[in-house]
């Protein structure tokens, strides 16, 4: 009787991971994925304004010394 009990609970833990395992495997390929790409459109973003920022600064530079 007391093998039988652990038996069953072994299964259950089984189980139990192999939840976790498909958890695992849902933030690795899926939200991982979307966090990367908005990471990719804020850099992007970022990219954008430090060009403005560097092109304002060459006008500025410009106007200043003519």
């Amino acid at each position: 009787m007391p093998g039988q009990r652990f038996d069953i609970e072994i299964e259950r833990i089984k189980g139990d991971i192999k939840l976790i395992r498909a958890s695992i495997h849902m933030i690795e390929f899926n939200h991982l994925k979307h966090i990367q790409d908005s990471i990719s459109t804020i850099n992007k973003i970022l990219g954008a304004i430090g060009f403005l920022v560097a092109s304002q600064l060459v006008i500025a530079l410009r106007h200043l010394f003519n």
